[in-house]
């Protein structure tokens, strides 16, 4: 268990400094999904389920559109293509310039007008989360889909995206380590290897609900609890317009601010967000969420992410030299 903040090692030089505006926010379409996967914290949401309507969402753009750095996540907790206006969403945030835009889906509802959609808005990057080529492995793991039909909605993606000779978007394909996974990991890589950008590599984490805790933690860190960056630069809207602090807050039931009451600005310099950055720091406690999460260890590692990163050019080799912490780059 991570210590409180009481025992706080000294801190890293400079101080985080928090950003006019958060340098990334992933918005909740929805949290509804079609799958129900063996290793997804899903399981553990009591909050109410549903969409986010079209007019705040605009209205979350539209604010986002002032600070044209800030990077869009449109996917938390669900799959964002079960949300009737998705790709009208999308076109939406493109129109106001907002970007880079880096989404991710099942795969399951791909279909071929559904890939032509994602194509025709020029997203700079779109994340399959598949975990297994395996169809047997495939179905214990995520149920409520076949393998096949997946793989045939990728590729079809892919096949459509080279013909029309696109640079973008750089494609993904993610599984998450487990022990039905951990075993054809390889094998994995090296068959999407051929065919995406490049392949990620997840730890699982929240087991049994706690939000962000890893299955254990990396040598080094333990008793050495630093500040996680998110808190200072990364920002998440659910569904209805309550704010939650990171992507690991998959339950809050205090949310930071309100959306549809107040601006993103006001909140993210608000008296919320200010007492878990102080947590942080040391200034205060840390509040529980962060208390039991393993993640801000990323930020002081050599490779600056949890998992492993593979991409073509390095032959299915893990690529040491990409970061993924800075806003510009999908997590």
């Amino acid at each position: 268990m991570i210590e409180d903040s009481t025992s706080l090692d000294k801190l890293v030089d400079p101080i985080p400094q928090v950003p006019q505006f958060p340098d990334r926010i992933t918005l909740e379409l929805t949290n509804h999904c079609n799958l129900s996967c063996v290793m997804c914290p899903r399981q553990y949401m009591t909050g109410p389920k549903g969409y986010m309507s079209f007019s705040l969402y605009c209205r979350i753009v539209d604010q986002m559109a002032e600070h044209h750095e800030t990077a869009l996540v449109p996917f938390f907790r669900g799959e964002s293509l079960l949300h009737p206006k998705c790709i009208e969403m999308l076109r939406y945030a493109k129109k106001m310039g907002i970007g880079p835009v880096q989404f991710t889906t099942n795969a399951t509802l791909m279909t071929e007008k559904v890939a032509r959609a994602l194509l025709d808005l020029d997203l700079d990057f779109v994340s399959f989360s598949v975990d297994t080529i395996d169809p047997m492995s495939y179905g214990e793991i995520r149920l409520g889909a076949e393998l096949k039909d997946v793989l045939n909605n990728i590729e079809y993606f892919c096949d459509l995206k080279n013909k029309r000779n696109l640079d973008k978007p750089e494609i993904q394909v993610s599984v998450v380590k487990t022990d039905n996974t951990s075993k054809t990991i390889g094998e994995f890589v090296r068959f999407w290897n051929k065919h995406v950008d490049r392949v990620r590599v997840y730890e699982a984490h929240s087991k049994d609900g706690n939000f962000g805790l890893l299955n254990k933690s990396r040598e080094g860190f333990l008793g050495k609890r630093k500040p996680c960056m998110k808190p200072f630069s990364d920002t998440v809207i659910y569904w209805n317009g309550q704010v939650a602090l990171c992507n690991h807050d998959w339950d809050r039931k205090k949310p930071l601010g309100d959306v549809g009451r107040r601006s993103i600005l006001e909140i993210w310099h608000g008296e919320g967000y200010q007492r878990v950055r102080d947590g942080h720091l040391g200034k205060e406690s840390l509040e529980r969420l962060c208390q039991g999460c393993d993640h801000w260890e990323a930020y002081y590692m050599k490779e600056n992410l949890i998992g492993e990163l593979y991409t073509k050019e390095t032959d299915g080799q893990t690529d040491a030299g990409i970061k993924n912490t800075h806003n510009k780059t999908p997590i």
